[in-house]
């Protein structure tokens, strides 16, 4: 009796065991997609994915149905953050970018969705993408291209930022008052400062095509006739 509950014991342990070590294989690789030269994406039967270098991939012979343990699942988070962290600075590095614009670029180059939104959270706390500052100095460059305020609130909006953010700043930079302002600065650039023939029509239809409101065109024929002293 003894010898057998020492084998039912002894069975018993190795079940465990086998158990736990099942258990460290945390989960599998169920596919394996080239991103680049260098990089390949990871999808796991966890419905996770990961990114990680070609050389990692060999070292650890990599492959699909290959189990992943928590030491490894640990190295292809650290990768795929590092990796989207780089790839993201070396995007604003050459020009400013806004928020929205960013999270699009890491997505349209494979880095999971759940790390983009851990990158981004690190460049706005960082400081290196701020869509308020962005915001307010977009819209002072489109003010000194004399543009409607129309178009001044489509290009902002599809640079990525918020609608509430962009009005909140047109607001703030008295956008709309001053659109009559901008209008007639389209026209002394058309028409030439002082000139006095002028067809009104012509000078309407021109800043209706270029999004302007009807009472900033009027207010910017008023500019011009009393600029010419009629």
């Amino acid at each position: 009796m003894e010898i057998a509950k020492v084998e039912t014991s002894a069975c018993f342990l190795r079940e465990v065991s086998t158990f736990f070590e099942k258990g460290a294989e945390c989960m599998n690789v169920i596919g394996v997609e080239e991103i680049n030269k260098r990089v390949r994406r990871l999808t796991t039967d966890e419905d996770t994915t990961y990114l990680c270098d070609i050389a990692w991939i060999r070292e650890n012979g990599v492959e699909s149905d290959c189990a992943i343990n928590e030491e490894k699942e640990k190295e292809l988070k650290e990768f795929t953050e590092a990796y989207s962290l780089d790839r993201a600075l070396k995007y604003i590095g050459f020009k400013r970018r806004t928020e929205k614009e960013v999270e699009n670029h890491l997505i349209k180059i494979r880095v999971p969705e759940d790390v983009v939104g851990v990158t981004l959270l690190k460049m706005v706390d960082f400081g290196m993408i701020d869509d308020k500052m962005y915001a307010h100095d977009y819209i002072d460059e489109l003010i000194g291209k004399s543009q409607s305020t129309y178009v001044i609130k489509m290009k902002s909006i599809k640079k990525g930022l918020d609608a509430a953010l962009v009005e909140a700043t047109m607001i703030e930079m008295k956008v709309r008052e001053k659109e009559g302002y901008r209008a007639f600065a389209l026209l002394k650039k058309r028409y030439g400062t002082g000139a006095v023939s002028i067809d009104s029509i012509k000078a309407k239809q021109y800043l209706y095509r270029k999004g302007f409101s009807a009472d900033a065109i009027s207010k910017s024929l008023e500019y011009h006739f009393a600029s010419i002293g009629q």
